[in-house]
């Protein structure tokens, strides 16, 4: 019996070795839908599937990438074009940077609909793409295109790319932006357009960027910036515009990004005439961390930080016209600058000369050149666009202590404002140690000459 039962369990335990054997074998051979095999020249992993075929010297994407593949690595190859039909599995992450693609064709990533990270940069042969080249990656959260010697970009180029947060276009070759070429990217978080050669931002180059936190601008040749090129960047918060060459910036388009923390407008040829004055109003009231903002115009105010200009240096200033979309200007004064002039107006500034150069500004508002046909003290009494009048130069220097002890009571010795002062107020409110005597000896006269004709005229 001992014998017989030892048999049963042998057999037994054969039976089930056999069988576990077979389940097996059946398992990684005949399983129907079984895990396809691993493409040439490539290296598979599972949990995330995986497939990694870097630096392989491929020149085409490879074929047998399993359709389930959740991540494909073909960076550091040869590979020249992406046609319709080179992605026939369904992917989170792509890897195509490093290598050798000019042509991608419309379409190229359709099949890719659940693709979340797209890296296109290092391909310095991809000079230009077409429109529809990114069309069906309605998923898509991160694109790389740095690098690329990219001249242009399609305005419908990032169509419908609705999830997108991270765009890298930084060191390429982009001379202009289209407007509305980032209009449909709503969630788009960063923006890297450094290193390129962008010279002018318009006013509807950012419209649609609503959800935008930093913007990189630096390193390029911008020399202008509409006012209301910002105006859709309220949630911005770090902005770069430093090694450009941005002689102004309006401060208009810095009020429209309120959130700002961060902000580098260093190595620039700022000029710090006039036409600086928005500017640094709004860094008075800006509380941010900023880089230096060095003036390299007018002579007399080189080297020196636009930040901390004094109120005063902007005294014999025109103020925009907030009713004026093009510029022009008025002769209104802050408070500050009006108490100032009632305390210490300097002898070369008479208020009829200072009207004079007003109307020259207005006529010509973005003007540097002087017009011929003006009157002479027209055109030299006001400063030009980089350079200090002689007025404004030797405006006297106020002591510190006797500006701000008197702020707040500036009206107190003004009876009435610039504009709207009467004739001659200029030499009852500010008179002169000469011409006071001289109106004295006016009046007696005209008093004599009265008496005298009348004598004659009740006396024959």
């Amino acid at each position: 019996m001992q014998t017989r039962r030892s048999v049963r369990g042998t057999s037994a335990r054969n039976f089930k070795g056999g069988l576990s054997l077979w389940l097996i074998l059946w398992l990684v051979v005949m399983k129907p839908g079984g895990v396809a095999p691993c493409p040439k020249l490539c290296v598979c992993y599972p949990m995330p599937m995986t497939v990694s075929c870097q630096s392989q010297n491929l020149t085409i994407v490879p074929a047998g990438v399993p359709y389930d593949s959740q991540r494909v690595f073909l960076q550091n190859n040869r590979i020249t074009e992406l046609r319709a039909d080179s992605f026939g599995f369904e992917t989170q992450v792509l890897w195509l940077y490093g290598n050798n693609i000019t042509w991608i064709e419309a379409g190229a990533f359709s099949n890719l609909r659940v693709l979340e990270e797209l890296d296109l940069g290092d391909n310095p042969s991809l000079r230009h793409l077409e429109g529809g080249a990114f069309r069906g990656l309605e998923k898509l959260q991160s694109l790389h295109m740095h690098r690329c010697k990219l001249a242009t970009l399609p305005h419908d180029l990032f169509h419908k790319l609705y999830s997108l947060q991270f765009l890298y276009l930084q060191e390429n070759q982009l001379h202009f932006l289209h407007d509305d070429l980032f209009s449909d990217l709503v969630n788009l978080t960063h923006l890297f357009l450094h290193g390129n050669r962008i010279r002018t931002l318009s006013e509807n180059v950012f419209r649609g960027l609503v959800n935008l936190d930093r913007l990189l601008l630096h390193d390029n040749r911008i020399r202008q910036v509409n006012r209301r090129a910002f105006r859709d960047l309220g949630r911005l918060t770090i902005l770069y515009l430093f090694n450009n060459s941005l002689a102004e910036l309006p401060g208009q388009t810095m009020k429209d990004v309120q959130g700002i923390q961060f902000l580098r407008l260093n190595d620039n040829p700022w000029s710090c005439g006039c036409e600086a004055r928005s500017l640094w109003e709004w860094f008075r009231k800006a509380r941010i961390s900023s880089s230096e903002v060095t003036c390299s115009s007018p002579s007399q105010r080189r080297n020196q930080d636009l930040r901390f200009l004094r109120e005063l240096d902007f005294a014999l200033c025109p103020l925009p016209d907030p009713g004026s979309l093009a510029g022009s200007t008025t002769t209104t004064f802050s408070t500050k600058t009006r108490w100032w002039f009632s305390k210490h107006k300097p002898a070369s500034s008479s208020k009829s000369l200072y009207q004079k150069s007003t109307e020259s500004v207005k006529a010509f508002p973005f003007s540097a050149v002087k017009p011929q046909y003006l009157p002479k003290a027209s055109t030299e009494s006001f400063p030009s666009k980089y350079e200090l009048s002689e007025a404004e130069a030797a405006l006297p220097k106020v002591d510190q202590e006797e500006y701000w002890t008197n702020y707040g009571n500036e009206d107190s010795s003004i009876r009435c404002f610039e504009l709207e002062c009467p004739p001659g107020y200029d030499d009852l409110a500010f008179p002169s140690s000469s011409s006071l005597p001289i109106t004295l000896s006016f009046i007696q006269f005209f008093s004599l000459t009265v008496v005298t004709f009348s004598i004659h005229f009740l006396f024959g």
